[in-house]
Parts: C-alpha cells; structure tokens; sequence
C-alpha cells in the first residue's frame, strides 16, 4: 500500500469511524478500522460495533493498492496533531507488518492486523430507499428527539419512530418519540417511495450518530435506505467525504400515540414564546424536588408562574396571556419537561390546548411561514398541583 492524503479530509473519516468505536473492546478487533486503498477507487476507511458501521470513501492519491486494519484511536489521535493543510502519506513495511506514515519530517510506524480478521459488513438488502432534503431532516429528527426516553427501562421507546402516514391526501413521513409523559410528533412531506416504508424504531444511539454527520453534510439531499432489521444514511460531508452510516433497528413494537394527540382540548391558551421560556426558567431556578415541579395560574389576560421549594424558597412570576376560557385555569408541570419542548417551538407565538388540571395538554406552534417544511405537535402530561 502506498498513498498520500490531506490531513484535514483523513480526520473528518476518522471522526466519523471514532464516534462508533469504544476505546476499550472486549473483541479487540473492533477498535480497529479497515483500511482499504485502491487505485481505481480511492481509500474506503469502515469502523463497525456490530450494530453500527460507517464507511467513508475518499478521494486521494493511491501509489500501489492496499487493505489492513490499522488502531482507529491511535491513527485519530496522531492525524489531529499534525499540521493543518498538511498531506500524509502512508507506505506498507514488508519486513515489519506495518504501516509507515509520514507527514513533514514527522514519521510514525504502526503495527496492523490482517485485514481478514476484520468482521465481515454484510449488505443488506434495503427494500425502500429515498432522498430526504438534509435540512429538513436534521430538523425533524432534533425536534422529535426532545421527547426520547432517557434510559434503557423500556427498548422500543428508546428512540424515534419513522413511519409513512397519508393525512388527508397529504403524504408524511412522519418522526415521533416518548417518554411516556411526553409526546412529539414532526412530520414532513414525503417522496413518494416512502409509502413503502414500513414502520421503524431508530435507536437513541443511531439518532444522536445520524444527527453529527448531517450537521457535517455538504449535501442537498440525504439518502435514506431501509430493510427489515436495518436503516442507512448517505450523504456527502465536508472535506469531500463521502459517507454511509448504517445501524440495526430497534425490534420492538412503538405505543399507538394518536389518541394522545387527537384530543378535543377546547381551553387555548397563547403565549409568546420567548416571553414564557424565560419565565418558566427563572422560576424553576428554585425548584430542586425530584418532579421540577412549577405550578401555572392561567386566567383570562394573564399567566402566573409559580415555584416552590422548601429548601430554596418561591418564585413567582406573571406574564401577558390570551385565554378563551372564561373560568381560571391551574395546572402543574414538570419544568424540565416543560421547558425542553418549549425550546423546540420556533415560532413567535406558541399555543397550548388544556382540558382539565388533571388532562394531557396539547402544544403547537402557532402557524408561521418562518417553518413551511415541517409540522411539530407535542402532548405533556401534568403533575400533581402544587398546594400553596
């Protein structure tokens, strides 16, 4: 093997493959990535977990063809101390069985293994494939995962839900997550291959992955494929890199959720929405219980927001509102919870749709051309009200 590659193109590949790699393996292989030189084709650098593989293809220089799997945290960590907008190049040592890399008058040796000990990437044989505008995935995919369950107490909500819906003539593709207290749901128009996607769970971990190399894309257009058992991202990121990130699905059947949504909540309640998060912030400085408990007084022009703790104090803060109820209005919620859907709303003006202290309430932004690609609908539950 022998060729030579910009510094900065060869760093972004092995971030991608580093985010996947556990330094400390139980099967020290995986620490590894295959390393692949081709004339005809470049280098293709592949990391795997076993549930995740990414493989990224990259143009450079290539002398003489080559494949070995090379320490992936050793080999990331050498590439970004050297210099920037420097060229590496990488030459195979017969008599040593490594590989010898060279930037300037820096020189590096590192031991390979064969690359057959690598394990094998099986293809999947993905029966839906389409392109998704990347913009408006990063968007979807950052707004529905507010919502994902933190912990690993429950594996099928441990994720998103990706699943095609037809409402009312509209094509969907549709992002959903919960905790069991919260609810959200983005949906976007979708390319007509869609409609032969099966319902899906996208891991926790496949999402925040998914997620970093979006934000990294270059690309109009990301390119989503999914089989049974799998889904795979393509999409060019910066430095020329093209790459796919492929990740097992989660086996598991998601709660039906559209009744929490579809309910008659005929109490609206508007705010500004910058005005309520700032608020919501400020008066849960001083909750510390375990339920972030704040209490909201809603009346006709107004809203009151209180926090109690008695270890700290109390806080209360009032706020303009519009409110079409005629009676008062109190109800509790955790603040976190609360102020993390809040923060998804881009809109100036966010509504809230109540029932009963006691009921789930509905959150939407309010309409706005400023957010034409997406539609996000939220659903929190309440808590236990604050006696004062």
């Amino acid at each position: 093997m022998k060729l030579t590659i910009n510094k900065k193109v060869l760093e972004k590949a092995l971030a991608h493959a580093n985010w996947i790699i556990e330094r400390k393996q139980v099967v020290p292989v995986l620490g590894y990535i295959l390393f692949d030189a081709s004339i005809e084709n470049g280098l293709t650098i592949t990391a795997t977990n076993m549930d995740m593989t990414v493989v990224d293809s990259l143009e450079c220089e290539v002398l003489e063809s080559g494949k070995y799997c090379l320490p992936a945290g050793l080999l990331y960590d050498i590439v970004k101390k050297l210099e920037p907008g420097s060229d590496i190049s990488f030459e195979f040592l017969k008599d040593s069985n490594s590989v010898e890399m060279r930037n300037k008058r820096a020189s590096f040796t590192i031991h390979y293994i064969d690359s057959g000990n690598f394990p094998p990437i099986v293809k999947s044989d993905y029966s839906v494939s389409f392109s998704l505008n990347t913009k408006v995935l990063k968007q979807a995919i950052d707004v529905a995962k507010v919502a994902m369950l933190q912990d690993n107490s429950r594996f099928h909500l441990n994720g998103i839900h990706m699943h095609y819906e037809n409402d009312l003539g509209k094509s969907k593709i549709c992002f959903v997550a919960t905790d069991l207290f919260r609810i959200s749901c983005v949906s976007a128009q979708a390319p007509h291959e869609v409609q032969n996607m099966p319902p899906i769970i996208v891991s926790k971990r496949t999402v925040l992955e998914a997620l970093k190399l979006i934000d990294g894309s270059e690309d109009e257009n990301t390119k989503i494929s999914v089989s049974e058992n799998r889904i795979s991202f393509c999409l060019a990121t910066a430095e020329k890199v093209k790459t796919e990130f492929s990740a097992r699905l989660v086996n598991g059947t998601f709660p039906e959720y559209k009744t929490a949504l579809d309910v008659s909540n005929d109490k609206i309640l508007i705010l500004n929405t910058n005005e309520v998060i700032d608020a919501i912030d400020r008066v849960s400085t001083v909750v510390v219980d375990a339920t972030n408990s704040i209490k909201l007084e809603i009346s006709k022009n107004k809203l009151v927001i209180n926090g109690v703790s008695k270890e700290l104090g109390s806080a209360v803060e009032e706020i303009d509102a519009d409110f079409n109820a005629l009676e008062p209005l109190e109800i509790c919620f955790n603040s976190k919870y609360l102020l993390e859907i809040l923060k998804e709303i881009e809109t100036p003006q966010v509504k809230l749709l109540l029932a009963e202290s006691n009921s789930s309430t509905i959150i939407r932004p309010v309409d706005s051309d400023s957010i034409p690609d997406i539609e996000a609908v939220f659903a929190i539950m309440p808590i236990e009200v604050i006696k004062s």
